[in-house]
């Protein structure tokens, strides 16, 4: 193995940032994208079951031992 003089921190500190760069940019590229419309958040679903799904929870599953 080769005598290095650079100290341990600055490999340490260097090795932080090989990390961190790629994931800013790809942050801020997504955030560029989400800022010029590209990108839209997904609409969730209501969490309120509507009146359709309450009579079919209601009424049962006969694969389940319901009638």
């Amino acid at each position: 193995m080769e005598n290095s003089s650079t100290p341990p921190i600055i490999i340490a500190l260097l090795f932080v940032l090989r990390c961190l760069v790629p994931l800013a940019i790809m942050l801020g590229v997504s955030q560029l994208l989400r800022h010029f419309g590209l990108i839209r958040e997904p609409n969730l679903p209501d969490q309120t079951p509507k009146e359709e799904e309450d009579i079919k929870l209601e009424e049962g599953d006969p694969a389940h031992g319901s009638k």
